[in-house]
């Protein structure tokens, strides 16, 4: 299959204020954190609301403003509490109207990506997913030209949230784009990605379903990942993959995104170094691109 051109480079950031955020000159605020992010040499920053939006519109401004002011890409984590596969009602409002909120924040923020976890299958994976769907559709009457809904990917098996389910989705709404957590791919799947050629495998895929144009634009979320037959147990880092085995490993995965001219938004979950192992990716992708050769040493 044909390349898409890269048209930007890829941007490499982390999910909300990591531990060395509270150990810096901008701690006063979590405000402040597209700023030292910016610091760092960082760019990208997936706002938290994942236990509840704890926000208010004047914050959330002020966020919008110094992500414009350091150059940062935000998106938004929807809470955990939002279940569109639920079979009770209540809990469908109540997860729309924690979506529309988001949405509304979504705008304070400035940005156009709010990512979310479909929800439990309760063992019917097929209805769930039209259950998601049906609940989504419902969504989408309240959201904005130009902001999308990034159903992700997940780790654990009794989830709705394959590779092929989230693409699905996407396929029949317009408003949604993937979000694709290779760290929760890896851990479902029994730690099937190793190689460049795995990834361009997941690559092809959502190009042959859901377009070219929106693998060009793609969502990730990348870190080790600790897993059993069940799936996903716990996040690692780099500096536990390099001595335990966890997986997946960065370097195929940026060999892919330089071999398939990607240029994606990739958020790191690494466990308690976010922002550490989110710089190491950068300089290992901006290595390869230039040509030269660069190998990871004990990462930190």
């Amino acid at each position: 299959m044909a390349r898409p051109a890269i048209e930007d480079n890829a941007r490499f950031g982390v999910a909300g204020c990591p531990p060395n955020f509270w150990k810096s000159p901008f701690k006063e605020d979590s405000a402040n954190n597209p700023l030292w992010l910016d610091s760092i040499g960082l760019d990208a920053y997936e706002v938290q609301f994942t236990h509840g939006i704890r926000m208010d519109r004047e914050k959330a401004l002020r966020v919008a403003e110094n992500a414009r002011k350091g150059g940062i890409s935000l998106s938004i984590h929807a809470p955990y509490f939002v279940v569109l596969t639920s079979l009770d009602d209540t809990v469908v409002k109540n997860s729309i109207d924690l979506m529309t909120r988001c949405i509304d924040f979504a705008q304070y923020l400035g940005t156009s990506r709010l990512v979310f976890h479909p929800g439990p299958h309760h063992g019917n994976p097929n209805e769930a997913l039209k259950r998601c769907l049906k609940n989504l559709e419902t969504v989408g009457r309240n959201i904005p030209k130009g902001v999308y809904i990034y159903p992700e990917t997940i780790g654990r098996k009794e989830f709705l949230g394959t590779l092929e389910e989230v693409v699905k989705l996407c396929r029949e709404l317009d408003f949604l784009r993937p979000c694709i957590d290779f760290a929760h791919v890896y851990a479902r799947n029994g730690g099937n990605l190793v190689t460049p050629e795995d990834y361009i495998r997941v690559f092809d895929y959502i190009a042959q379903v859901i377009g070219k144009e929106v693998l060009s634009n793609l969502h990730c979320h990348f870190y080790p990942v600790e897993f059993d037959s069940k799936g996903e147990k716990c996040h690692r880092n780099f500096k536990e993959s390099a001595s335990g085995g966890y997986g997946p490993r960065f370097e195929p995965f940026l060999e892919a995104i330089v071999e398939y001219n990607l240029s994606p938004t990739i958020i790191c979950e690494s466990k308690q170094v976010q922002d550490e192992d989110a710089l190491t990716m950068k300089r290992y992708y901006e290595v390869i691109r230039n040509k030269k050769g660069w190998k990871l040493v004990n990462a930190t």
